[in-house]
């Protein structure tokens, strides 16, 4: 407080205690009337210092009051300021006033940045009691059920009621799965997640659902934008070096040639058709892989197929010491395009062979079963793996870190084994790559 509150406190004080003895001094030695006279007087002195204490702190009361409801109207004025409490209680004031806007502000963009998301977006807040409110929902998720937007929990559940029994409003956890809602008479299949968030005072439930066409436009996009990338350095770092060239054979034409320019010219046209050659092969290459026939399929004994495709590498597996151990059912039999799937064991044999060159006791395991109407074949090294930062991109058209590779062979690969209806996946873990093929077995033995 002020200089000035504590020498009038201390003024009041003074008086009071003044007074106070006067009192006791006019009662001890018979003087009543006096006695009773200066009472009336300590009474008053009282009640002035009471209510002097009383507007020293109505404001600040007053602010407090405001602050606990988040009510910043209450302004303390420059003439009150100059009491350091009241000028310390509204700089308080101020301070909880900019925080108050920029939460404001901050709450407003959070909200903007849900709305213009094109997946769905729940957020549920539960506090000790158990008490679920709804705490944020954008417009895409309430398109999704076509209903309104609910903010009250008892009545947004009864409109989504096939997603409140995946996520268990009871007991909140970590939910993956896909999901098939009818809206208005229309079948659409989504995929949920759902994570959770602790507080001090809050358990918080994210749910986020986007469309499966949602996933394969971006999946499609991711694609087209990581084949467009490899396919650009692949054309830009072949034609710089024939621009560059082509203008320093040019220079070289002006003049009278002689023998020497004559050489340099040779060597020249020699690099430009080598650097054509290799982008007429890439071309060729991404034209392999565009324009993949539709599989032939015939009636085929798988185990047999893999068998002498297997012989195709004997050769090489002594050169190189490679232990093989082929474990299979016999006369697997499978519909499908024999030279196609030819195709896919030399490719991973091949990658195979390549990741096993520097290693000690190398090793290719390769299993065949069938199992519950499919047909499983797992092809496995012990050679030096895929780092994880490449594990995204191996099945990227001319994605390779092979110095001679062509960045199709695992691109073909997936091509041929799902236009035979089947899936491909790999692990790599342990010293171990294991890649995993999986087909519908339609034929009976």
């Amino acid at each position: 407080m002020g200089k000035k509150v504590y020498i009038q406190l201390c003024i009041r004080i003074f008086l009071i205690s003044i007074n106070s003895i006067l009192i006791f001094y006019f009662f001890q030695y018979g003087y009543i009337i006096n006695g009773f006279g200066f009472s009336l007087l300590l009474i008053f002195q009282a009640f002035l210092c009471f209510d002097y204490l009383k507007k020293l702190f109505v404001n600040v009361e007053k602010t407090i009051d405001c602050l606990l409801h988040d009510d910043f109207s209450n302004m303390i004025s420059v003439e009150k300021r100059s009491n350091s409490l009241h000028a310390k209680t509204a700089a308080l004031q101020k301070k909880y006033r900019i925080k108050s806007q920029q939460h404001s502000s901050e709450q407003l963009i959070f909200t903007n940045i849900i709305e213009s998301l094109s997946i769905g977006v729940l957020i549920l807040r539960k506090d000790n009691d158990e008490h679920i409110e709804v705490f944020q929902l954008n417009k895409a998720f309430v398109d999704f059920f076509k209903i309104p937007k609910f903010y009250k929990w008892a009545l947004l559940k009864e409109k989504i009621t096939p997603l409140v029994t995946i996520i268990d409003t009871k007991k909140w956890k970590r939910v993956k799965h896909t999901i098939s809602l009818t809206v208005n008479d229309q079948v659409e299949s989504f995929f949920l997640k759902a994570s959770v968030t602790h507080t001090n005072e809050f358990e918080y439930l994210i749910v986020t659902m986007e469309t499966i066409q949602q996933l394969i436009d971006k999946k499609e996009k991711e694609s087209w934008y990581k084949l467009m990338t490899v396919m650009s350095h692949e054309i830009i770092n072949t034609i710089t070096p024939i621009t560059s060239l082509a203008e320093n054979l040019d220079s070289l034409l002006q003049d009278e040639p002689d023998e020497d320019t004559m050489e340099e010219l040779s060597q020249g046209l020699q690099i430009i058709k080598k650097r054509s050659l290799h982008l007429n092969n890439f071309v060729n290459t991404y034209r392999q892989l565009s324009e993949l026939p539709l599989p032939d399929r015939k009636e085929i004994n798988f185990t047999e197929t893999i068998k002498h495709t297997l012989d195709l590498f004997s050769q090489e597996f002594k050169e190189n010491n490679i232990s093989l151990h082929f474990q299979r059912e016999e006369n697997v039999l499978i519909l499908a395009d024999k030279q196609q799937l030819e195709q896919v064991i030399i490719n991973l044999i091949s990658n195979c062979m390549y990741a096993l060159k520097s290693i000690e006791q190398p090793a290719i395991t390769i299993n065949l079963t069938t199992n519950q109407n499919r047909i499983h074949l797992t092809i496995a090294d012990n050679g030096i793996g895929i780092s994880k930062k490449i594990q995204k991109n191996i099945f990227i058209p001319y994605f390779t870190t092979r110095k001679d590779g062509s960045g199709i062979g695992l691109t073909l690969t997936k091509s041929i084994v799902e236009a035979h209806d089947g899936n491909i996946f790999f692990t790599s873990e342990n010293g171990l790559t294991t890649f995993k093929l999986s087909f519908e077995n339609t034929l009976e033995i």
